[in-house]
């Protein structure tokens, strides 16, 4: 009997899965040709170069023979001004120049503006295997569009169990054990206006901004959601293209628990709590799951609230003040 493909492995929650810190060269000309106007000139067979760091690298000192500090690690750009001090070089110095440069372990060169490189760069990097790539973009531009791209594609990443909603502008990641219901909380978010993000299992980046981003950690499974004893919804055709986000950030963590396995039940909100992910602290709630209890609708109070906080108000605080003050008064009076 063969075995469904919608039947994957999933990571634990103390086993989250790290995604890689590099991409390789052919994947980065892949999802950037069009958008960054990119041809790849020579050294093709070095598709399956990696990068390694989210910036670029201008080799303006490098090619004139000053090595240190070089980054080595980073795309490499030349434009207009390397270009121009390549051209004041005799031959001879300029061809010493472009073998000390190319002969270092980069993962590819682009040129700007169309710049047309010497025929010493796309002989030899053909023979090493090093891409060159040209693009018609000014130098400015394509430098913004790499880092751009890379911020995203190297940030780190975790796998983590979990439903991922934007409720009404708010992230939130509805954590709990298996079966406590988190795709029948975010089905019921969803009827109420909400948006789906990714359902059973959440891929997490953290941007250099220090955000929390996710978004579906499987293809297949984008716009889709998993209901036991009905089966997968495709949420798109059913409630429309807006009830479906690509991606959005995590601004709350709320872990579903039952009740019973509860010793403390916050009751007046003082008591803040916090769930790290990626190093990053997030609030935190903790929601008790009985039966006839309206979970979703408690999320969606969650979230408000949250917005709330950010603003400066705190309900719970708030009382906590006018019970404070009036107790000082009634002290006053006594005295």
């Amino acid at each position: 009997m063969k075995k469904s493909p919608l039947k994957r492995h999933k990571p634990s929650e103390e086993s989250a899965q790290k995604g890689k810190s590099e991409i390789s060269v052919s994947r980065f000309f892949e999802d950037c040709a069009e958008p960054l106007k990119l041809r790849w000139l020579a050294g093709k067979n070095g598709g399956g170069r990696l990068i390694h760091e989210a910036s670029i690298h201008r080799p303006g000192l490098a090619l004139a023979g000053f090595f240190d500090y070089f980054a080595d690690k980073r795309i490499q750009v030349i434009g207009g001004a390397e270009n121009a001090f390549l051209k004041h070089l005799s031959a001879e110095k300029r061809l010493d120049s472009i073998v000390k440069y190319i002969s270092q372990p980069v993962p590819c060169i682009i040129f700007t503006r169309n710049i047309v490189p010497d025929p010493a760069f796309i002989e030899i990097c053909d023979r090493i295997s090093l891409p060159i790539m040209v693009s018609s973009m000014v130098t400015y531009n394509i430098i913004n569009g790499i880092i751009l791209y890379l911020d995203k594609a190297l940030a780190p990443c975790i796998k983590v169990i979990g439903n991922l909603v934007d409720v009404h502008g708010t992230g939130v990641l509805i954590r709990g054990a298996s079966g406590i219901g988190k795709s029948e909380c975010a089905l019921a978010l969803l009827r109420r206006g909400s948006a789906l993000v990714a359902d059973d299992v959440v891929k997490i980046k953290r941007t250099s901004n220090s955000e929390i981003f996710g978004e579906a950690a499987i293809d297949e499974m984008i716009g889709f959601l998993e209901i036991r004893g009905l089966g997968l919804i495709n949420i798109i055709q059913m409630f429309g293209i807006s009830s479906f986000r690509h991606h959005q950030q995590v601004h709350l963590v709320a872990t579903l628990k039952t009740w019973n396995s509860l010793e403390k039940i916050e009751r007046t909100g003082l008591d803040s709590e916090n769930y790290r992910i990626l190093d990053i602290s997030l609030p935190h709630v903790t929601v008790p799951v009985a039966p006839g209890r309206e979970t979703a609708n408690v999320i969606e109070v969650a979230a408000q609230e949250f917005r709330m906080r950010k603003l400066g108000i705190h309900a719970g605080h708030v009382l906590n003040q006018a019970i404070i003050k009036k107790i000082a008064a009634g002290r006053n009076v006594r005295t």
